[in-house]
């Protein structure tokens, strides 16, 4: 799982210029493209699978760390540390100290 942001998204939906931002407004109100952070935004369908993946690795080993969920999403620092916040938004995990769980 690679997300990308605005910068490097294709320039006809997701760049900040005005001329785009309607293209990515649809998207996000579509629930086709999910806002993770101002910068950062994915596809609904890889959120939905990265959750599915989520909730599976903590249904076996009740929580996960750092290392492991990077290993899960596939993606740099960058790009999972953000997802595990927008995980901890959405009520899916908790985090505790250096930890996850679910909720």
């Amino acid at each position: 799982m690679s997300p990308r942001g605005p910068r490097t998204s294709p320039p006809s939906c997701a760049s900040p210029s005005p001329r785009s931002r309607p293209c990515s407004d649809r998207l996000i109100a579509g629930k086709q493209l999910i806002r993770v952070k101002p910068d950062l935004y994915v596809h609904a369908d890889a959120i939905g699978e990265l959750r599915t993946r989520l909730i599976a690795f903590l249904d076996a080993h009740k929580t996960i760390d750092a290392q492991q969920w990077k290993e899960l999403t596939g993606a740099s620092r960058k790009f999972s540390i953000p997802l595990a916040e927008y995980f901890d938004a959405e009520r899916i995990t908790l985090r505790v100290g250096d930890l996850r769980r679910r909720r």
